[in-house]
């Protein structure tokens, strides 16, 4: 993003002490460089594939409101290797308005055996809550998800067909907390101390500046150390920690979820950094983390309407990311984030670059306008499974970072190489990846208009990065939280 010319700023000190022991902090350690090794490659063969067969699995079993039944489709990254990416099954996302002539697009999609999602035919209202007297403006290119008994290579050949016809489409992309998924980078409980409990609001009392977490959503724990208190709990966007699978009616089997606890952990680091912002959850997933395209897009959108009809600056944190298939984006990411620049120019937008190690871009954060941050280890060395390019903005330790989490237990399933393991109520974790790099860098940019009322979230970026040193394919370096020395 093009960065406007502002006088140098001092570098951020470490402010943000863990007060962790020598003890807890080897202890933390030897955890922190299993999740690098996990992270950085599959450190047991065969681990991630099996891991999302077992979610898909769980998907296929599970109740409606809870799955989001998906598919392998592959496609080839920069290097050339052969990859894949997450889809819903047999959906396509299509830009309704990008027909050539004469081309009706919904006449098109039903001669290839599609029907509009079911889950894309309520009101604005039912859908996301917000009451149609509301809503701000629609993404500028109307967005329809179609579905159809497709296997992915169908769906690829419909995407051509469609091509060939001026209608741009593509797969409907699950949008998880990591492009591949790498479900055994467990978080772990850890000893830390809050030494204050977080206030909001300001000095007013009224919150002025608010960071809109995109994420799993708010954990239901009533916390008695007044951390994550003052964040609104709604059916909407409260966390699913234990609701797979179910068995004779019963949701969950006394383990979280995979990804449980994600929204949760990345909220909290917002608060640590910026305690005096408004923090709001806005859930976009289903169980173990999944979502899609449109319903992350959708997502964001109403944290937009609500901080405008609120009169409040705005910070959204997206701490998801997918990669384009076949030269195309996510289409209902790249429409809302367009329209999201044009109407409401002061909102700005954080995404986290990835963990895939490489330069593939990934998306949102690779959106013309959006910070995409990647991640680095303690000593402000770049973290070898963080994603890299150009197309980074800026970079922040992610490498063994400490944030609030959820009670119950891990692993998901049970694992023949890590024993089951608990967090208890008013639960501290010590995690890694770029997803928690990017919620530093929203609280900084929270921080600073939550200090000057005048500021805005765009301007309050360009004073943290002027004069920051650069490490390629990095962008700006940051010291914010501290990490985990291994």
């Amino acid at each position: 993003m093009n960065m406007k010319n502002t006088s140098p700023s001092a570098p951020v000190p470490d402010e943000f002490p863990e007060h962790r022991s020598g003890k807890q902090l080897k202890i933390d350690a030897a955890r922190v460089r299993r999740q690098l090794q996990v992270l950085t490659v599959d450190a047991r063969q065969g681990r991630t594939s099996e891991i999302i067969d077992q979610m898909r699995d769980r998907q296929d079993r599970a109740p409606a409101r809870f799955a989001l039944p998906f598919d392998r489709y592959p496609v080839t990254d920069l290097a050339g290797r052969s990859t894949y990416v997450l889809v819903a099954r047999g959906q396509l996302v299509v830009e309704m308005d990008s027909a050539g002539p004469g081309a009706d697009p919904r006449q098109v999609l039903r001669a290839l055996g599609y029907r509009p999602w079911k889950r894309d035919v309520p009101s604005p209202e039912r859908r996301t809550g917000v009451p149609e007297r509301r809503r701000i403006g629609v993404p500028e290119r109307r967005i329809g998800v179609y579905e159809g008994r497709k296997r992915p290579q169908e769906l690829a050949g419909d995407v051509r067909k469609l091509a060939e016809m001026g209608i741009t489409a593509a797969p409907h992309l699950v949008v998880p907390l990591g492009h591949i998924i790498k479900g055994d980078d467990y978080p772990y409980a850890t000893a830390a101390l809050g030494e204050f409990s977080p206030e909001t609001g300001g000095k007013s009392g009224v919150p002025a500046v608010r960071v809109a977490v995109i994420d799993t959503g708010i954990t239901p724990e009533d916390r008695t150390d007044n951390w994550l208190d003052a964040i609104v709990r709604r059916a909407d966007n409260t966390e699913f920690l234990d609701v797979l699978p179910v068995t004779d009616g019963r949701a969950g089997d006394g383990r979280l979820d995979w990804s449980a606890g994600h929204g949760s952990f990345a909220a909290g680091i917002v608060q640590r950094v910026a305690p005096r912002c408004e923090v709001r959850a806005y859930r976009f997933t289903r169980s173990d983390g999944l979502g899609t395209d449109k319903e992350a897009a959708e997502a964001m959108l109403r944290a937009v309407e609500e901080a405008a009809a609120d009169g409040v600056r705005l910070i959204i944190n997206a701490s998801i990311g997918t990669p384009a298939v076949d030269g195309v984006p996510p289409l209902a990411l790249q429409s809302t984030v367009r329209e999201i620049a044009e109407r409401f120019p002061e909102v700005l937008i954080v995404a986290s670059a990835g963990n895939n190690g490489s330069a593939d871009p990934m998306y949102p954060a690779a959106f013309d306008g959006v910070v995409a941050v990647g991640a680095l280890t303690e000593d402000l060395l770049p973290a070898p499974f963080s994603s890299h390019g150009d197309w980074v903005d800026c970079s922040c330790v992610g490498l063994g970072v400490v944030a609030t989490f959820v009670t119950g237990t891990l692993p998901p399933v049970p694992d023949p190489v890590v024993a089951d393991y608990s967090f208890p109520a008013n639960s501290w974790a010590v995690w890694s990846g770029t997803s928690f790099s990017a919620p530093q860098i929203s609280g900084m940019v929270a921080r600073a208009c939550v200090d000057d009322p005048g500021l805005t979230p765009r301007d309050a970026l360009d004073a943290l990065l002027a004069g920051r040193r650069t490490i390629p394919g990095y962008g700006r370096v940051l010291r914010v939280l501290p990490g985990t020395p291994v």
